[in-house]
C-alpha cells in the first residue's frame, strides 16, 4: 500500500510541474500567440529609434521620448530566389531600393541575405 501512495505522489508531482512550468521561445520574444515579436528595425539599413530625444515643455522641462523609424511593410519580387519576400523597411530604404534598381542589388550592396524574409 505504501509503494503504491509513493507512485501516486510521484506522478501527481510531474503532472504538476509539467503543467506550471514556463515554455521559453526558441527564437525572439513570443507575445503567446506563436508569433515572434521583432524589433523595430529597418531590415535593409538598420535604422532604429532614437531613444535619446527629449520634449521640451514651456516650463523648460525636459521630457524623454521615442521617435521611432517610419518602417512599411512591402513585398519585393527577388529575381535571385524567384519569390516574393516581405521586408520591413524605412522611408528611406524603399529610396534606396528604388536607387539601386531592385532588392536584390540593395541587399548586395548592405550585405542582408534575403533567404531569411
Amino acid at each position: 500500500m505504501n509503494h503504491l501512495a509513493n507512485i501516486l505522489l510521484i506522478s501527481v508531482l510531474i503532472a504538476v510541474a509539467s503543467a506550471f512550468s514556463v515554455q521559453t521561445p526558441l527564437n525572439g520574444v513570443s507575445n503567446g500567440s506563436g508569433m515572434t515579436m521583432r524589433a523595430r528595425e529597418c531590415d535593409l539599413l538598420g535604422k532604429r529609434p532614437n531613444r535619446q530625444a527629449r520634449v521640451v515643455t514651456f516650463s523648460h522641462t525636459r521630457n524623454k521620448k521615442v521617435q521611432h523609424v517610419n518602417l512599411q511593410t512591402k513585398k519585393f519580387f527577388s529575381e535571385d530566389l524567384g519569390r516574393n519576400v516581405k521586408l520591413r523597411l524605412s522611408t528611406k530604404g524603399l529610396k534606396t531600393v528604388e536607387k539601386y534598381g531592385g532588392i536584390d542589388a540593395a541587399a548586395k550592396k548592405f550585405g542582408v541575405d534575403l533567404k531569411n524574409f
